[in-house]
C-alpha cells in the first residue's frame, strides 16, 4: 500500500514592489523646488544687471546702497535654504527619478507619452510657421542677374560721384567758399587762434608732443605725404 505523500506546504508569493505612480510623487513639492530656483535666477540677474550699468555708466549711476545689497543678500539666502531644504526632503524620489524610461517602463500603457517625448517631428503650429516663413521670403528675393545689374549700376555710380567730390577734410562746399570771403577769413583767423591755445595746452599736458591734425592725417591716407 503506497504510503501517502505529503505535499509540502505551498509558500506564499511575496508581493513584487510595486512601481511608482504618478499619485506618489511629490509633484507639488518638485513644482515648489522650480519656482524657487526661478527666483533665484531673477535675483541674481538684477544683481547682476545694478552692477553692469555701474560699470558701464560710473558717473551717472551708483552702486545700490550697502542696506539694498544686505536685503538682496538675505532674500538671495532665503530663498536657497528653502531649496536646500525641499532637496532634502525630496532626496529619496530625486535620486530614484530619471529623465528617460527605463527597461520596465510600461511602454504599452503609457505609448502615447513616450511618442510625444520623443517625436522629433515639429509640431504641425511649427510646420505652419516654417512654411510661412519661406513663402513670405520667396517674395524678396531677386533674380540673380538684377542683383549683378545693381552692382555695376552702383559701381558705375560710384565711380561717376567719385569725379565730382574732393574727399578731403571736413567742410562742405558752400563752407569753403564762406571761408574764401572777409567774414570767413576773420573767422578762421578767429578759429585757427583758438586752435594754437588749444595746441598750447595740450602740448603742455602731452609734454610738447602735438598730434596730427584730422585734415594732415586725410591728407596723408590720401596723398600718403605729411606736410
Amino acid at each position: 500500500m503506497n504510503k501517502l505523500q505529503r505535499q509540502p506546504p505551498a509558500q506564499a508569493q511575496r508581493p513584487s514592489p510595486s512601481p511608482q505612480v504618478n499619485t506618489q510623487i511629490p509633484a507639488e513639492s518638485l513644482e515648489l523646488i522650480r519656482n524657487r530656483l526661478s527666483q533665484v535666477h531673477q535675483s541674481l540677474r538684477k544683481l547682476a544687471d545694478q552692477i553692469n550699468l555701474h560699470n558701464r555708466n560710473p558717473a551717472k549711476v551708483r552702486l545700490p546702497s550697502y542696506s539694498n545689497l544686505q536685503s538682496q543678500f538675505q532674500v538671495l539666502i532665503t530663498q536657497l535654504q528653502t531649496i536646500a531644504a525641499r532637496l532634502d526632503s525630496n532626496d529619496e524620489t530625486l535620486k530614484t527619478t530619471n529623465v528617460y524610461p527605463l527597461p520596465a517602463f510600461p511602454t504599452t500603457q503609457h505609448e502615447g507619452l513616450v511618442t510625444t517625448l520623443l517625436r522629433k517631428k515639429p509640431l504641425p503650429e511649427v510646420d505652419e510657421w516654417i512654411d510661412a516663413a519661406i513663402a513670405e521670403s520667396d517674395q524678396f528675393k531677386l533674380p540673380i542677374h538684377a542683383d549683378d545689374d545693381f552692382a555695376e549700376w552702383c559701381y558705375a555710380k560710384v565711380k561717376e560721384l567719385e569725379d565730382e567730390f574732393t574727399f578731403e577734410g571736413f567742410h562742405t562746399e558752400a563752407e569753403l567758399e564762406f571761408m574764401e570771403t572777409d567774414e570767413g577769413q576773420k573767422a578762421e583767423e578767429a578759429r585757427k587762434e583758438a586752435d594754437k591755445e588749444k595746441e598750447k595746452l595740450n602740448s603742455e599736458v602731452s609734454g610738447g608732443k602735438t598730434p596730427m591734425s584730422p585734415n594732415v592725417v586725410l591728407r596723408f591716407i590720401n596723398r600718403g605725404v605729411i606736410q
